[in-house]
């Protein structure tokens, strides 16, 4: 419990060779608002991203409040040699808090500008992700919900050493079309 207390009195920056992964903050809203509003980000999710600026703001807002609350982590990442937010990585139990891990899987989401994409960012910034988590949370399990038809996703986390669990049929509805989307389930287990 010591550990996971730590963790919450001043976000974890993590950083890996090329990348920062830091807190977001309001300021960072127009870079954030630039890769929600980017289609190509937006083809692969349930939700239409926030439609303005402000929305932005209000969202990393609210994943500052989850901060404190200790129910989720949300990194800005960036470049080393410049703060510019160019995507972010969400770390959060899928239900509870960090308290109550590892009763509780971790889910793991990710966006990146498609300006950055095929580089091996989201390789880079996930790996980072991951090794904190496996020395500073001790989760069991961390998973992801990928839409079958983002291959490009699929493969990073296939790199990253997780697996194909199945497809779950229409388990999320898109906030906006409410279709019900089918999603690939992925794991990564420490224990097997």
């Amino acid at each position: 419990m010591a550990v996971i207390n730590s963790l919450f009195r001043s976000f974890p920056l993590i950083q890996t060779k090329r990348l920062r992964l830091r807190q977001i903050h309001a300021a960072d809203a127009p870079d954030v608002f630039s890769f929600y509003s980017d289609p190509r980000v937006m083809q692969h999710q349930d939700w239409a991203g926030p439609p303005t600026i402000e929305a932005t703001a209000s969202l990393i807002e609210s994943w500052n409040e989850a901060y404190v609350e200790r129910k989720l982590f949300a990194w800005g990442i960036s470049q080393r040699e410049e703060d510019k937010v160019i995507g972010s990585v969400i770390l959060m139990p899928t239900r509870g808090t960090f308290d109550e891990v590892p009763q509780f899987p971790l889910s793991l989401g990710y966006d990146l500008h498609p300006d950055y994409w095929n580089r091996g960012i989201a390789s880079e910034a996930l790996e980072g992700v991951l090794d904190f988590s496996r020395q500073s949370i001790g989760f069991n399990r961390i998973q992801a919900e990928v839409l079958p038809e983002n291959k490009a996703s699929l493969r990073v986390l296939h790199k990253l050493g997780f697996h194909e669990e199945g497809v779950l049929k229409q388990y999320l509805m898109h906030e906006v079309t409410h279709k019900f989307l089918d999603v690939v389930m992925l794991a990564l287990l420490l224990n097997s």
